[in-house]
């Protein structure tokens, strides 16, 4: 299959390595390390798995408007996808992805079908997560990465589903359908947001998390599914806030979160982020203060308190 994929970063890095290990004829999109790429190859780190792969797709500057592809992909972080609406309306395909946090996604969706009533648009994300060091992306994955993809307020169409399965037609990579991406958006915010804002107030050092502080972290989770689904949102996926409703699902989750701080699964999977994303971070805090002004719902007072940790630009980040 013919794919373009716009993103470069960790993410993007590891979904392109898939693409090109089932086969796939990929182009991608890379401005600012367009020259590295092309002389080095799109190198990837599995750091948790301990190899090192190195892909060699098409590497443009800017997108071929006069070539057709069965899928366009668009790995960004949400403020960087609003600025290219226009450069995807140009593109010849009938299936776009958005792949990522996106709060403005019903934005992007009505500027872009306002133009092109021929194309299916849905929205994604994947599992995964990492940062660009020294000309690679080094990458913390599962054995399986998962990629929760779906239209925006509905189910995607069957023959989408099937599509992107078959672009990914190899044994280490899953799609699973999501029926509502706006309603997973926001529930992913629900437990990704928490442990950002506590990372912030150790200096992004998790080390010095302490039990009370996983506690606060899980207690600010469950007041925000509570308060999404006052406000009339599912919690996708369906069942995700039941680990934090107490019993055994809730101990394991808090197990699972305390290693996370003591280990470097919690530089991989929250502190590099919180550092080398700190734009987006504090992209999806606004954007979800803005929902919660518009919509109101069950208070969050555990959230309210530990979000004053949030940093509001990168010289603020306390290390």
């Amino acid at each position: 299959m013919k794919i373009l994929v716009y993103g470069s970063g960790a993410l993007g890095s590891l979904m392109i390595h898939f693409l090109c290990k089932a086969g796939n004829d990929v182009t991608v999109v890379a401005r600012s390390t367009a020259g590295e790429l092309r002389r080095n190859g799109l190198v990837v780190r599995h750091y948790l798995q301990r190899k090192t792969t190195t892909d060699h797709p098409k590497i443009v500057e800017s997108a071929p408007v006069d070539e057709r592809f069965d899928i366009v992909i668009s790995l960004m972080q949400g403020q960087q996808q609003k600025a290219l609406l226009d450069a995807f309306i140009c593109l010849k395909t009938n299936l776009l992805v958005l792949v990522g946090n996106n709060l403005e996604a019903d934005y992007c969706q009505n500027r872009i079908l306002a133009e092109r009533n021929d194309l299916q648009l849905l929205f994604g994300f994947q599992n995964s997560a990492g940062h660009r060091e020294g000309g690679k992306a080094v990458v913390a994955r599962l054995p399986v990465t998962e990629l929760f993809v779906g239209g925006l307020h509905q189910p995607a169409p069957d023959w989408a589903i099937d599509t992107i399965r078959k672009a990914f037609s190899i044994k280490d990579y899953k799609i699973t359908p999501i029926s509502d991406m706006q309603a997973y958006y926001l529930s992913h915010v629900a437990e990704v947001m928490p442990y950002g804002y506590m990372c912030y107030k150790c200096g992004c050092n998790l080390k010095k998390l302490r039990r009370y502080d996983i506690q606060l972290i899980m207690q600010a989770s469950k007041e925000c599914f509570a308060y999404l689904k006052s406000t009339g949102v599912s919690v996708m996926p369906e069942g995700e806030d039941r680990f934090y409703n107490g019993g055994l699902r809730t101990y394991a989750m808090f197990l699972l979160y305390r290693l996370m701080s003591k280990t470097v699964l919690g530089r991989l999977m929250v502190s590099d982020h919180c550092q080398n994303g700190i734009e987006e971070m504090i992209y999806i805090d606004q954007k979800f203060d803005e929902w919660r002004r518009q919509h109101s719902g069950s208070p969050m007072p555990t959230w309210d308190g530990i979000r004053r940790y949030m940093p509001k630009s990168r010289e603020d980040i306390i290390v």
